[in-house]
């Protein structure tokens, strides 16, 4: 039965048998001790009459809601600060043991068999048999490690991105429109007519033996040259920040960790925006300042531009790139 995959049970793990287990009437205290007794950060902690499975207390939990809240550990008992998690059994997939402890941002979740406790499984227990347990079906190009290609692309694209659309304008290497020198300073007003080419950068504008820093015309000629001064550090910031933040995603996607929406998507469509944004606000300067006439764009800094747009939007969407290559049968597959 080629391409079925293998669904890992929880009894495919190894569980671990060696746990502590500590009553709901006893106190923070107590646990504490027993916790460094046994060296262990959890205990499972039981129902002190029925034996059955109340919760998980663990030492964060001890540190988070007691010490750091002040209460006393001596009069303060465990179910007041155990998480609580519903207990998985032998036949619960690894899948679901993970995302239980996922979901609550905790390490253990308890096996329990016939209402008896057999022991725990650990959140770490799990990782190595998820990537194994799905297929990665999505995707138009098939490779072995579809979530290892995907942090690669992600990576480099994010980098390509900030390098082609806020560092190469920034060391002068394109720029976004440039205009005949002397039309241009004759528009804006300048006593100093001189011939050339003046190319637009970011923050400035450079011509023959001339440079104009958009700073030093705010006081003469309006607020409009602040605001694109200010978008391009908006541009700096956000394209530094998406590096990281697309990098910590796409290495959370490879793990099977859910990150946050704003760290998948949203810092990127941000620094997406200020890319837009700079030609936008250019455009709106040189029809205030009738500059139209006299601009035109520089399409090796329009052609880059673009592509650093692109190649935010591939890291965005990379899931859509990779997929499972599909294999015989394999010690993950089911057996016919």
């Amino acid at each position: 039965m080629n391409g079925l995959k293998k669904k890992f049970l929880v009894k495919n793990l190894v569980i671990e048998d060696e746990y502590g287990i500590i009553e709901s009437t006893a106190t923070v205290h107590e646990a504490a001790k027993k916790m460094k007794e046994l060296s262990v950060p959890d205990l499972v902690v039981l129902d002190s009459k029925s034996k059955k499975v109340l919760g998980v207390i663990a030492d964060f939990d001890i540190v988070q809601n007691v010490v750091a809240e002040g209460i006393d550990c001596k009069t303060e008992k465990v179910v007041n600060v155990m998480y609580v998690i519903e207990p998985v059994n032998l036949d619960t997939s690894v899948e679901e043991a993970f995302m239980r402890m996922q979901k609550l941002h905790v390490n253990v979740v308890p096996v329990v068999e016939s209402g008896e406790l057999k022991g725990v499984c650990t959140i770490q227990d799990c990782w190595s048999f998820i990537p194994d347990e799905t297929f990665d079906d999505i995707g138009m190009i098939p490779v072995e490690n579809p979530k290892l290609a995907e942090f690669w692309l992600a990576s480099i694209c994010a980098m390509l991105a900030l390098l082609l659309g806020v560092i190469f304008p920034m060391i002068g290497m394109y720029g976004f429109f440039y205009a005949d020198q002397a039309s241009t300073l004759s528009k804006l007003g300048s006593a100093s007519i001189r011939g050339g080419i003046l190319r637009f950068f970011p923050f400035e504008a450079r011509g023959n033996d001339l440079l104009i820093e958009y700073s030093s015309l705010i006081s003469s000629k309006g607020i409009a040259w602040l605001f694109l001064d200010l978008i391009s550090i908006l541009a700096i910031i956000f394209g530094i920040l998406n590096v990281f933040t697309i990098i910590y995603a796409s290495y959370s996607d490879a793990r099977n960790i859910i990150a946050a929406q704003t760290i998948r998507i949203i810092i990127p469509l941000i620094f997406l925006l200020f890319l837009v944004l700079e030609w936008v606000f250019f455009g709106m300067i040189f029809n205030i300042y009738n500059l139209s006439e006299v601009i035109s764009i520089d399409l090796l800094g329009l052609t880059f531009s673009i592509a650093s747009m692109v190649l935010i939007i591939v890291s965005i969407f990379r899931n859509y790139i990779f997929r499972g290559k599909e294999t015989n049968l394999t010690t993950h597959e089911v057996n016919d």
